[in-house]
């Protein structure tokens, strides 16, 4: 199973009710599976429901947060 199947999942589901989906502000209601797939291995993402003002689900948003990898610096919150 992919890592990110459960993005694709909610994209579909997005795509299915009708909501507008983007990613890091691009439209991409139309893309195929495959190419968000491999937008998504670029880094770490996070999903956004936007309502309207019913409450209705009317846009999903996935956005950049930061790079999947390690850094190559030592951290702050590193263990000894």
């Amino acid at each position: 199973m992919q890592k990110n199947q459960w993005i694709l999942d909610e994209v579909a589901y997005a795509r299915q009710q009708g909501m507008q989906v983007d990613i890091d502000g691009v439209p991409c209601t139309e893309k195929p599976v495959e190419e968000i797939s491999k937008v998504l291995e670029r880094g770490c993402y996070m999903l956004d429901y936007e309502g309207d003002v019913q409450g209705k689900l009317v846009a999903l948003h996935i956005d950049l947060v930061e790079p999947c990898y390690k850094a190559s610096y030592p951290s702050s919150r590193s263990t000894k």
